[in-house]
């Protein structure tokens, strides 16, 4: 049975970090990386989509969700993470698939960190505006950014911030966009201090 194109992108998205925990644990019992711990984030998302070269006014404010699935130090505050975020209002919507490296370090008891990510980007217009375009285009997206994390016990932590620019290939014409994040951070396993400045 074949998936549709969105779960498609979603499962390849996902291979290489799935393949980066199961490999995680046989290579710490070498002492090159630590015994893996797994954080899952999930929050509300703003997405500020630039829509002007598909005949939209301005810029649109699409409102979301963002969940990601992260290994935040398998080498010294080095780790790879899964980012997948979905954004809507009543003109466009779009969907972000992503993974990539993640650095994360500690300054005076809040976790920084900061990512490259590299995917797939699904976006869907709901009214054409004045343009002539197919309603629905697949491209390539990449997402520059970080955020910061403020602890909340052994388990939980509150992502104050993260803002991410991305590069949206979407009906073939390159646009910048902004997204902002904030919520919950659950973290599963055994934590690993970041590195301190």
């Amino acid at each position: 049975m074949r998936l549709p194109r969105p779960c498609a992108v979603l499962a390849k998205s996902a291979i290489p970090l799935v393949a980066l925990f199961l490999f995680a644990r046989p290579c710490s019992a070498q002492g090159f990386f630590k015994k893996p711990e797994v954080n899952v984030f999930a929050g509300y998302s703003l997405q500020r989509y630039n829509a002007s070269q598909y005949g939209f006014g301005n810029t649109q404010n699409l409102n979301g969700g963002n969940l990601e699935i992260s290994l935040p130090d398998l080498y010294r505050g080095l780790g790879a993470v899964g980012d997948f975020s979905g954004h809507w209002n009543d003109e466009i919507k779009t969907f972000n698939f992503t993974g990539g490296p993640q650095y994360r370090f500690e300054v005076k008891g809040i976790d920084f960190f900061g990512h490259a990510l590299f995917g797939k980007s699904r976006s869907r217009l709901l009214k054409l505006g004045v343009s002539q375009i197919e309603p629905s285009s697949l491209g390539g997206t990449a997402i520059l950014g970080g955020g910061a994390d403020i602890p909340v016990g052994k388990r939980f932590a509150f992502r104050a911030i993260q803002a991410d620019y991305l590069i949206n290939s979407a009906f073939g014409v390159r646009h910048h966009d902004m997204r902002y994040s904030s919520g919950l951070v659950i973290i599963f396993g055994k934590r690993s201090p970041a590195p301190s400045f």
